[in-house]
């Protein structure tokens, strides 16, 4: 089978196209559904079969090779985000307060690149690809939402190993990150709510007052990290909000804090939960507050696999020259494909698309671009991808 990468450069102007009516047209969480339109068409006229999982938004393509062998499958993020994009950003998003500020339109342009390549060589492929556009990854719940509505039951054959990327603004186009191991921070927000006893400010004495109470416990949430943990272990927590109170003279009756947890480790992110719980808790009591903890969200640690390393080093030496695949370290932003990976061998990439040379903006700022000339080299990796792991 030939390269992949002359295929998709060939497709440069249909992938600039597509990507720029995405740009266009951004949608957010669970609402994108002209970009699901886009998708479905695309994938009927490709001839690729669809899978309804139930769900309003999002697509599902299952894509039978010609010949026997394992199903592998490759997946893009669809959303946008909450922002205004500034009038002199290129291509500009059309819809007042809505962009596509992390480059979810360009994901979705390099998968629908990779299921055209792989449907013209459908008759040599040994096994299968399915092809996952999932909605809602900018609230952390597309993917989750996707294997709740039954995503690895309803295909006709479960996905062995799943690849995915992101671009990168941080790393110049022309470059991809192959990391093992952790990629992405797994997190848990967290809400902390203090109730005292309300009165007048001249009267402390008898009242208990829960801003003296949250403002120990943010002092003693900085500790977890500077001495409660190995400092060799990337993590973060901290409280970014706080509300309680009105401008009168009283002593509020209730403060409510929240704030995340991100570690590289699921060990530690659970280490910190209680660490923080148990601090919150013995704090509050110790100026006489109630307390309540909840977690109110948790996504795992994005983790490249051992055995999905050597795939993706394959499938980016098809693509990328040796010196062009590099090993940054990870970050603490998350992603929810690591609920893929819960369940499938997976693999995640930092596709560079940044502006060689020159200042590039980072990820949900308003003056976020990617550079288009890595919409082929991100097409062509995620079909050598498939390739890779159909060979893996």
């Amino acid at each position: 089978m030939v390269n992949m990468i002359e295929r998709a450069r060939a497709l440069y102007p249909m992938l600039k196209e597509t990507k720029d009516d995405i740009h266009r047209h951004p949608e957010l969480a669970f609402h994108e559904t002209r970009t699901t339109g886009i998708i479905k068409d695309r994938l009927a006229k490709l001839g690729i079969e669809q899978i309804d999982i139930g769900m309003e938004t999002g697509a599902v393509g299952f894509l039978r090779g010609g010949k026997p062998g394992p199903t592998v499958a490759l997946r893009a993020d669809i959303d946008a985000i909450e922002q205004q994009e500034p009038a002199d950003n290129g291509v500009v998003s059309e819809y007042d307060g809505v962009m596509h500020g992390c480059g979810h339109d360009f994901h979705t342009t390099c998968l629908l690149g990779a299921a055209q390549m792989l449907s013209e060589r459908r008759a040599e492929l040994c096994g299968n690809v399915v092809f996952l556009f999932q909605p809602a990854e900018e609230i952390t719940e597309g993917a989750a939402a996707m294997v709740a509505h039954g995503l690895w039951d309803k295909l006709p054959e479960r996905p062995v190993r799943i690849f995915g990327l992101h671009d990168r603004p941080e790393i110049p186009c022309g470059q991809v990150a192959v990391i093992p191991g952790a990629i992405m921070a797994g997190k848990s927000d967290f809400s902390i709510t203090l109730a005292g006893v309300t009165g007048h400010c001249g009267s402390p004495h008898k009242c208990v007052d829960v801003i003296v109470a949250g403002a120990a416990i943010v002092d003693a949430v900085q500790t977890i990290v500077s001495r409660n943990t190995d400092p060799l272990e990337p993590l973060t927590c901290a409280v970014f909000s706080i509300n309680a109170g009105t401008p009168e003279n009283f002593v509020p009756e209730t403060l409510t804090m929240t704030g995340d947890i991100r570690a590289h480790s699921d060990e530690v992110l659970m280490a910190t939960r209680q660490r923080l719980q148990e601090m919150a808790e013995s704090i509050a009591a110790s100026y006489r507050c109630k307390c309540k903890v909840e977690f109110v969200s948790h996504i795992p640690v994005t983790y490249n696999k051992p055995e999905m390393v050597a795939l993706a080093r394959k499938a980016a030496g098809a693509v990328f020259q040796p010196e062009d695949i590099v090993q940054p370290k990870g970050g603490m932003g998350s992603e929810d494909f690591a609920f893929f990976g819960q369940d499938v061998p997976s693999f995640f990439y930092w596709l560079g698309t940044g502006f060689p040379g020159q200042p590039n903006a980072c990820w949900h700022n308003e003056h976020f671009k990617v550079d288009d000339d890595a919409l082929p080299l991100g097409a062509a990796l995620l079909a050598e991808s498939a390739l890779a792991g159909l060979e893996g």
